[in-house]
């Protein structure tokens, strides 16, 4: 039974891949030109960058700024700087940060287990297309991870208002500086 439906599928897949179905021509959609080399150098760029992300936004959430209560008690391991705006704003991003980075590296490795599968039907567009979404969760890693930087620098160097208020903005500042 199983066979049959695979065969079936195969079928079905051979004439998509033939850009028609049912002996009507599919209308191909155009995809852009990429080599394989080009996107194997773009794949290890994205892993080391999703890896060194993953990486130090991990330290910073086990670093706490402003460290831990070291008093004995119910409040103890606590972060001293808990009920500061800055310091839930450096916590939710550099989470998403984290989140976006792992999620990068699961769909790597996601399109590694394809290629390396024993399906005979794996499409480059659809490579091309997860490379791309990379692309996207990194870029959003990165603008999460500068919040995140800034925030915490924020929230640290706050007894210092102007230094606190100079050092948050210098992130989002190259963010400007760049699209500018």
């Amino acid at each position: 039974m199983w066979l049959a439906w695979q065969k079936q599928i195969e079928e079905l897949l051979k004439d998509i891949a033939r850009e028609e179905v049912a002996e009507c021509p599919v209308s191909p959609f155009s995809l852009p030109t990429v080599s394989a080399e080009s996107l194997e150098k773009t794949r290890d760029a994205h892993l080391v960058v999703a890896g060194l992300i993953a990486t130090i936004t991990f330290a910073a959430a086990i670093t706490i700024p402003g460290g831990l209560q070291t008093e004995k008690g119910s409040e103890r391991g606590t972060p001293l700087l808990i009920d500061e705006a800055a310091f839930e704003a450096f916590v939710v991003t550099n989470a998403m940060a984290f989140i976006l980075s792992v999620s990068a590296l699961s769909i790597h490795f996601e399109i590694v287990n394809l290629l390396l599968s024993k399906l005979i039907f794996w499409r480059p567009d659809m490579i091309v297309s997860r490379t791309q979404s990379v692309s996207n969760l990194l870029g959003r890693a990165v603008i999460a991870m500068v919040i995140a930087f800034s925030t915490g620098s924020y929230v640290v160097l706050k007894p210092s208002h102007g230094l606190a208020i100079a050092s948050c903005l210098i992130g989002p500042a190259f963010f400007l500086l760049f699209y500018y």
